[in-house]
């Protein structure tokens, strides 16, 4: 496999836990970050045998010695890196881990010549497939001990290194993109779109070419989440429900839902909310809620009907069962009615704003404050001190009358479209006459957006 973006972003200076869906490739992750240290020992919390370790009601310092000596690795300093994989399988593991690092704020360091600060202790980091209320509050970013990193789903530009297209790469980095990379750059993005950004999908793709050898690796996907289930639900009737919203989302990824009898199923809002909640904390899904101001700050109003966004665009595809006629279109935005054009680009959003600085950043979408009202804008985004706009969508800029409505109400003139044509700019007017900037960029743009908007704002200014 090659090596994440993310890894760039992680550090020795605080200890860190890598947060994500199960197969993002949490574990790849952190077996790359172990490489700058002279030794690693490795916990698998999800064997019997290592959790054990955690059952004793002993100091973290005798803890730490029984670390050492079961795992059969002796402890160097801060050149040992102790990895708990899947720590939220193990409450005194988590327990320990906020005793052991609290090492890191309570003096026992030393500065280095570069001025930062190194423990003099092993550095302690740790992987987790759910987040729990435990596992939140260690990770808390204001008052937590260890700093959480977000891993999602492959990005595109992670996607082209594994498909070892180094030429399209450098194109997709260029800004603008050179005009001769296009058409080869929107063929990838469409495979993208339809496999998915799974490690484990990408990495048998590359080896086989061919979609059939993908089947079982995607039912084994969505098995290992249905075996999780259990441990994010309370009771065997919740992770029944659970389960069955579970194999029910994939035909309304991208779309408003309502919980109340969500898929058919004969149940009311508070039990289906219960089972999306348990959902998310497995990284399965988030429920994104709409905002309705066109100026920040952002607020998103949850008493909305929120937008599902699953995991994986790939997932979709195949349990839903487009993957033939998706394959055949040249434009997303004709297949199923849109949905996966907006699914792949609101996960390449969060893939790509993620894999810089580790962020679970927000995604939102934004509707007209009115009742009755139907307009939506499929994402919005922040850049600077303005909240832009972005659809996705095919057609002349004068049918994108929801786009026209925020407009009309933002405090400037900018907005993107994706779609399946070239990059390019284009001065319009709103119904109401207001005039704007179109800033017209490719689907395989979609995790760029914002280093083409610095150029696109300074062309519209000159």
């Amino acid at each position: 496999m090659f090596q994440r973006l993310l890894t760039k972003s992680l550090s020795r200076q605080k200890p860190l836990c890598i947060l994500g869906a199960r197969g993002v490739g949490k574990t790849t992750l952190m077996k790359d970050f172990a490489s700058n240290f002279s030794n690693c020992i490795h916990l698998d919390l999800e064997t019997a045998v290592d959790r054990a370790i955690f059952n004793f009601d002993v100091s973290a310092e005798e803890t730490l010695k029984a670390i050492s000596f079961l795992k059969g690795k002796e402890l160097r300093g801060s050149g040992t890196l102790i990895v708990l994989d899947e720590i939220c399988k193990c409450p005194g593991a988590i327990k320990w881990a906020s005793g052991q690092v609290g090492r890191w704020s309570g003096g026992q360091v030393d500065e280095r010549q570069d001025g930062a600060m190194e423990s003099r202790g092993p550095m302690v980091a740790a992987t987790s497939s759910i987040l729990t209320q435990e596992l939140e509050m260690l990770t808390n970013p204001e008052t937590g001990v260890m700093q959480p990193f977000y891993l999602f789903p492959l990005s595109f530009e992670e996607f082209l290194t594994v498909m070892d297209d180094r030429a399209a790469l450098e194109a997709l980095l260029e800004v603008p993109v050179p005009y001769y990379a296009y058409e080869r750059l929107l063929n990838h993005f469409h495979l993208y779109a339809l496999i998915g950004g799974m490690p484990e999908i990408t990495s048998e793709y590359v080896a086989k070419r061919h979609l059939t050898s993908l089947k079982y690796i995607y039912e084994k996907i969505e098995s290992r989440f249905i075996q999780m289930i259990p441990d994010v639900t309370a009771g065997t009737k919740s992770g029944d429900l659970a389960t069955e919203v579970l194999q029910n989302t994939y035909p309304y990824a991208a779309t408003r839902i309502s919980f109340n009898r969500f898929g058919n199923l004969e149940k009311g809002s508070r039990e289906i909310g219960q089972a999306f909640n348990s959902l998310s904390r497995a990284y399965f899904l988030r429920m994104v809620f709409p905002v309705t101001s066109a100026s920040l700050p952002l607020f998103p109003d949850t008493s909305k009907f929120p937008r599902l966004q699953l995991l994986d665009t790939g997932l979709v595809n195949y349990f839903s069962g487009i993957q033939k006629p998706l394959f055949q279109s040249h434009d997303m935005n004709a297949v199923f009615e849109g949905q996966i054009a907006r699914q792949v680009v609101g996960q390449e959003i969060l893939a790509t704003e993620s894999q810089v600085t580790g962020d679970n950043i927000p995604l939102n979408f934004w509707i007209r404050p009115k009742a009755q009202s139907t307009a939506e804008v499929d994402f919005v985004i922040q850049y600077n001190d303005l909240l832009i706009p972005v659809v996705v969508k095919s057609g002349e800029p004068g049918r994108l009358r929801s786009l026209h409505q925020f407009i009309d109400m933002a405090p400037h003139p900018y907005a993107v479209r994706l779609f399946a044509g070239k990059l390019a700019v284009q001065q319009t007017q709103t119904i109401r006459g207001k005039k704007f900037y179109l800033l017209n960029l490719p689907y395989f743009l979609a995790g760029k957006i914002k280093d083409h908007l610095r150029g696109f704002i300074r062309l519209a200014n000159d």
